[in-house]
C-alpha cells in the first residue's frame, strides 16, 4: 500500500479508539498489510472521509480511494443489482452486484481502481515537435485526452507504446466510470466527428482492446493477467466505478479531478 504518514495517522486515529500510543501502533502497522486491511474496512473512516471539511488536507487521494472502494464492496454484498448509466441522468438496475464484488474482493484488481483514479487527480498536457517531410510539426497533447494518447503511440518507438496503450484505456475506464453521463464534458475538445459522437460501448470497446494490447506487452508492476482481467470484465469495473461515483464521489469530484484542458 502507498499510505503516507498523515493517512496512517488517520487510520490509527480514526480505528483505534481505546489507545492514545498512536506512534508505537504506526510503528507496529507499518508496511504491515495484513494488519492495514482489516482497519480500512472500518466504516468509521468512510463516515470520517465524507463528512470532514478538511480531510483533503489530512489524507491522500490513495487512502480515499482504497477507502471508498472496499465501502462500495461492502455496500453491494447486500443487494443484487447495481444501477447503470441510462441517458440525462436516469440509472437502470442491472444484476451484476454479484460480479462486481467479486471483481472487488480482488486485492489486486482493487489496488490497480486505486492507483489509477490516483494517477487522474492531476493531469498533465505537453507539446511534442516532430519533423515530417521536411518540415517543422507541433501538437499539444493531454494525458486525458484518448486521442491524443492513441496519436502520441503511433508516433513513440515500440518500447514507449505499452504504458501510454495502459493510460488509453485507463483513460477509457475513467471517463466511464467516474463520468458516465458527461464524457464528452469532461474529454478534451473534439478531434474529430467521431471523436465526439462517442458512446459508453465506444468507449468500452477501445478500452478492451488497449488493456489487452497492454497486456501483451505489460511492464512492472502489473502482470498481464491484470490488463487480461481488465479486458474482459471492463464493464463490470465500469459498473465498479459508476457505484463509486454515484454514492460517494459526486460531491467531491470538482476537488478531486483536474479537468482537462479542451
Amino acid at each position: 500500500m502507498r499510505l503516507t504518514e498523515s493517512d496512517l495517522r488517520f487510520v490509527v486515529e480514526t480505528v483505534v479508539t481505546k489507545r492514545r500510543d498512536y506512534e508505537n501502533i504506526i510503528e507496529l502497522i507499518r508496511d504491515k498489510d495484513d494488519l492495514l486491511e482489516p482497519m480500512l474496512d472500518d466504516p468509521r473512516l468512510v463516515e470520517r472521509l465524507m463528512n470532514e471539511q478538511e480531510v483533503f488536507v489530512r489524507v491522500s487521494p490513495y487512502l480515499m480511494f482504497s477507502v471508498l472502494l472496499r465501502r462500495v464492496r461492502k455496500d453491494l454484498e447486500n443487494q443484487p443489482f447495481v444501477l447503470e448509466p441510462y441517458s440525462r441522468g436516469k440509472r437502470i438496475p442491472v444484476f451484476d452486484a454479484p460480479k462486481t464484488v467479486e471483481f472487488l474482493s480482488d486485492t489486486t484488481l482493487r489496488e490497480y481502481l486505486a492507483q489509477m483514479l490516483c494517477s487522474f487527480v492531476k493531469t498533465h498536457t505537453g507539446v511534442v515537435y516532430w519533423k515530417e517531410r521536411g518540415m517543422w510539426r507541433k501538437r499539444k497533447f493531454s494525458d486525458m485526452d484518448m486521442d491524443d494518447m492513441i496519436a502520441l503511440a503511433q508516433m513513440v518507438d515500440p518500447q514507449f507504446r505499452p504504458r501510454l496503450y495502459k493510460r488509453i484505456a485507463d483513460i477509457a475506464l475513467f471517463l466511464t466510470g467516474i463520468y458516465p453521463d458527461h464524457t464528452s464534458l469532461f474529454a478534451s475538445r473534439p478531434k474529430s466527428m467521431a471523436t465526439a459522437a462517442r458512446t459508453i460501448p465506444d468507449y468500452e470497446r477501445e478500452g478492451r482492446r488497449f488493456y489487452t494490447l497492454a497486456a501483451q506487452q505489460a511492464e512492472p508492476p502489473w502482470p498481464p493477467t491484470v490488463y487480461e482481467e481488465l479486458a474482459e470484465k471492463f464493464t463490470v469495473a465500469r459498473e465498479a466505478l459508476n457505484t463509486l461515483a454515484d454514492r460517494y464521489l459526486k460531491p467531491l469530484r470538482e476537488r478531486l479531478f483536474d479537468q482537462p484542458v479542451g
